[in-house]
């Protein structure tokens, strides 16, 4: 049995409808589930009743509904109010289901970095490659409520290596055996139902010259199959961590873990919209050749390059239409974008993270004259990794496409980021952008490795350009110059 009311949240609408119908068209209301069992009833139900019944619109039956008059004639002329009606009902169903499934994926993607950042901070500084594996295999087996789990693939110097979670040597053996795991080399990531019951999830590791090994998760046949979901969390988080198995094995590296992570989820968020394909890859390179030319410190620098990666994680919530609309933003779609740094606290503040990188994604919308948001902040209240970031993010921004304008050229970015120091931007931030440009051997071809499609008004006078914007900026209300 499904109805309406278990997908309509706000029940507000729904009985409004039914008593406008009712009081104002004579009708006889019922809305039914889908076993036709009524939920709400308005009106007397006339003799002799003429009716027609009105499924509510959605993926599967949810009832509708039952609509009856005195006559003909009467239900004939309540058929457009009917109608009406209807249309608003399943108008905001389909928003609210929306909504629901935006809240699902956000829910799920901040459980996903939860897991991440709790198993990056267990495996730091474990230089024992066996060890590394064991603490992942587990966090991943307890996860996904897994009875059983096992680890084959190679070490630092191509040697095997067979962890095991909660298994016997002869029941990882028997693992082994099994025609579907010896006949799954390679490939993805699939659910297995064997003879006696079990259910087997295999995930293979992946590296760039082809497959490492593969992990095989088991539950018993007392147990219940393992989910779709579950399958799904397996592939995202094996698809995470496989390229930073090689990492470990070469590098003892558990840093580009993290970042990977971060990496991917910023791609994903990327892709929803093909004209910011590439946009936290870009933000971040600036971000951190900034932060160099501030001379921050490595490991803030570290820092400071996971919140350029996560600064738009928030898109997720995002519609697509709104993201790559063509034309100017009603003030309604404007809005909801600038909710997007909101929705990215949201995802991060499970997580725990150390609350300066939170900041720093949250506020790089934020502007020195309060005038930016999500939180009207100025001056020094704005924190200032977000404010490398931010020259980062409107400089990327300004020399890439959009559906709206074409690309600016690097130079006209350039003055409008120099037009808005100490009004916008940190002023510190815009000299150390523009020293960290001047300083870089071959600086077309740096830019151009970031961003392939940059413009250029006179790239053999850039160098000049910049010094003479850095003297702008340091003699401020001098004329400014020209590229």
């Amino acid at each position: 049995m499904a109805s309406i009311q278990d997908y309509m949240f706000d029940s507000a609408l729904l009985t409004m409808a039914v008593s406008y119908l009712a009081e104002h068209h004579g009708l006889a209301i019922t809305v039914t589930d889908s076993d036709g069992q009524p939920l709400i009833q308005r009106g007397p139900t006339p003799a002799n009743p003429v009716s027609q019944f009105h499924p509510f619109r959605f993926a599967s039956d949810i009832g509708g509904l039952h609509c009856a008059a005195a006559n003909e004639q009467a239900l004939t002329t309540a058929t457009p109010h009917i109608a009406f009606a209807l249309a608003a009902l399943n108008s905001q169903l389909e928003r609210e289901v929306e909504l629901q499934e935006t809240t699902d994926e956000m829910l799920q993607l901040s459980s996903q970095l939860n897991f991440l950042y709790k198993l990056a901070r267990k495996i730091i500084g474990i230089d024992d490659l066996a060890r590394c594996y064991e603490i992942i295999l587990s966090e991943i087996a307890q996860a996904i409520g897994a009875d059983h789990a096992m680890i084959n693939t190679k070490g630092r110097w191509e040697e095997k290596i067979q962890v095991s979670y909660n298994l016997t040597p002869e029941q990882r053996a028997a693992i082994e055996s099994r025609p579907s795991v010896k006949n799954a080399a390679g490939g993805n990531t699939i659910i297995f139902t064997c003879e006696d019951g079990a259910s087997l999830l295999y995930s293979p590791i992946k590296e760039k010259d082809g497959h490492s090994g593969y992990v095989v998760f088991a539950r018993t046949q007392n147990h219940r199959f393992f989910s779709a979901y579950e399958k799904k969390f397996v592939s995202i988080i094996e698809n995470i961590i496989s390229p930073t198995f090689e990492t470990l094995r070469l590098y003892d590296s558990l840093q580009d873990l993290y970042l990977n992570t971060v990496k991917a989820l910023a791609a994903a968020i990327d892709a929803k919209d093909e004209y910011t394909h590439g946009h936290s890859f870009r933000v971040a390179k600036y971000t951190i050749a900034i932060g160099r030319h501030l001379d921050i410190e490595q490991k803030q620098l570290n820092d400071l390059e996971i919140a350029a990666y996560m600064h738009d994680l928030g898109k997720i919530g995002i519609s697509e239409a709104i993201l790559g609309k063509p034309g100017k933003l009603t003030a309604e779609e404007f809005c909801e974008i600038r909710r997007h740094p909101e929705f990215t606290d949201k995802i991060l503040q499970p997580i725990k993270l150390p609350a300066f990188i939170v900041d720093a994604a949250v506020q790089h919308h934020e502007r020195l004259d309060g005038t930016g948001y999500p939180l009207g902040l100025a001056g020094e209240k704005i924190s200032f990794f977000a404010r490398v970031i931010a020259v980062a993010d409107v400089f990327d921004a300004l020399t890439s496409k959009r559906p709206y304008r074409d690309a600016l050229s690097v130079e006209e970015a350039l003055r409008i980021l120099c037009d808005g120091i100490d009004i916008k931007f940190d002023r510190n931030v815009v000299l150390a952008f523009l020293r960290a440009l001047k300083h870089e051997e071959a600086l077309g071809e740096m830019l151009s490795t970031i961003n392939m499609n940059l413009q250029f008004a006179a790239i053999q006078n850039l160098n000049t350009f910049l010094v003479e914007l850095t003297n702008f900026i340091i003699q401020k209300n001098s004329p400014r110059p020209s590229a």
